[in-house]
């Protein structure tokens, strides 16, 4: 028999309690990722909202990835001084404030303000989100948490955007901003009244330089772990490659808005729908990756893969195919930059064969992500007056100036 849970009664430390924090986990990531994204698409109607060229308009991507950076680099270090559920209220309110003010706003530089602090606040989140996962919930359900961090953000991308770009067409720009904040807000609320108690930071995290060296400074205990992973051979090469291959990924999904009505002359509605059988391709993919390099072996998967984008992209980027092929392609692209990258995280180990924790590495792939998406849609917002050829030629510059510094340090490290 099924058994009945009223949520008054449920314990946050029961194992219904971790099962609700994981779902409301993944609520909250599926939401701020699907607005931080659906600008893309509904460029249009934002531009001529805040009276600025479309390409303009991309800043308020750039200005979210920025804030993003910046909350994902301090947040590790507010977390020491800040427990996580109270630093996850604070943040979820920002976040909902944030998202509704700017579905309010009339001036593009507040609108810029306010997606910078909703970008804040996402880092802040996935900060938050790491510490659930790592020192939050028991070893149980520890896979599930794994498995929401990995697919939150692709589903987003697959389902939430095309649904918001849809929900614009049919009624306003503005109402998918205000019914996300709505849902970031429940679910947010939920999962902090569900949110498992967390054990006392171990001794030995503690800072042990002394106070009177810097040791203990905040700046110094957040950057030296980076300078660390940086100092290992090869990971400053890889990690520019890494930023500069990503732009390419992310300055197409930037730019699509754009493109897809210069080239193909489709409205919001038809670029949703594109964007989603897009989407759901690359999501699919996440579950199939492993098996994937299990098969074929590591250096096969990330070479084949890389190569295969290599010749797919300068196929589409400029627009001469059919809609039909279009949409195919760039399905295809993103599906081998979902397999690539995988290959490139699971061989960290051994591109980077240090002793001690390796947290920094995953961190920097994290912030090199956002960084490229925030550095891509800045460019284009700053060279859009010289037309859409310059910025796609700029995305396919990013991808093979990118990818042959992948593939350096792969056969200087793993090969």
């Amino acid at each position: 028999m099924a058994e009945e849970v009223q949520l008054a009664d449920i314990n946050p430390a029961s194992a219904w309690g971790e099962r609700l924090a994981v779902v409301f986990s993944f609520i909250l990531i599926f939401a701020f990722n699907s607005i931080d994204n659906a600008v893309a698409p509904m460029v249009g109607p934002i531009s001529q909202h805040f009276g600025v060229e479309e390409a303009r308009a991309l800043w308020l991507i750039s200005f979210c990835s920025g804030g993003t950076v910046v909350g994902l680099f301090f947040g590790p270090a507010l977390l020491q001084a800040v427990p996580a559920k109270r630093t996850l209220a604070y943040v979820v309110a920002l976040l909902a404030a944030a998202q509704v003010l700017f579905a309010m706003s009339d001036s593009f530089t507040l609108a810029n303000a306010l997606r910078c602090a909703a970008g804040f606040g996402a880092g802040l989140v996935a900060s938050v989100m790491w510490q659930l996962t790592f020192h939050g919930v028991s070893k149980a359900y520890f896979p599930a948490m794994i498995a929401v961090l990995m697919s939150a953000r692709p589903l987003a991308t697959a389902i939430g955007v095309p649904l918001a770009g849809l929900m614009a067409f049919n009624f306003d720009w503005r109402l998918p901003f205000w019914v996300i904040a709505a849902f970031t807000a429940v679910s947010g609320l939920l999962l902090y009244k569900f949110y498992p108690a967390s054990p006392a930071r171990p001794a030995s995290d503690q800072p042990t330089e002394p106070a009177e060296n810097g040791g203990g400074s905040l700046l110094r205990r957040i950057l030296k772990p980076y300078g660390t992973a940086l100092a290992a051979p090869y990971a400053c090469v890889y990690y520019i490659g890494t930023t500069v291959n990503r732009m390419a990924y992310f300055g197409f999904y930037s730019l699509c808005g754009i493109w897809f009505a210069k080239h193909y002359d489709l409205n919001l509605k038809d670029i949703s729908l594109a964007l989603l059988v897009i989407g759901i391709t690359e999501a699919a993919v996440n579950f199939a990756t492993n098996r994937i390099i299990g098969k074929f072996g590591h250096k096969t998967t990330f070479l084949g893969s890389l190569g295969l984008s290599a010749l797919i992209l300068p196929l589409f980027i400029f627009g001469g195919l059919s809609l039909n092929w279009a949409v195919a392609l760039i399905a295809v692209f993103m599906l081998l930059d979902r397999i690539y990258s995988m290959a490139l995280v699971i061989s960290m180990p051994k591109m980077f064969p240090i002793e001690g924790d390796m947290t920094a590495f995953g961190s920097l792939n994290t912030l090199t992500a956002w960084g490229a998406m925030c550095l891509i849609a800045w460019l284009q917002g700053l060279l859009g007056g010289y037309g859409l050829t310059c910025l796609e030629a700029m995305i396919l510059g990013c991808f093979f100036a990118g990818a042959a510094a992948l593939i350096y340090v792969q056969k200087k490290t793993v090969f």
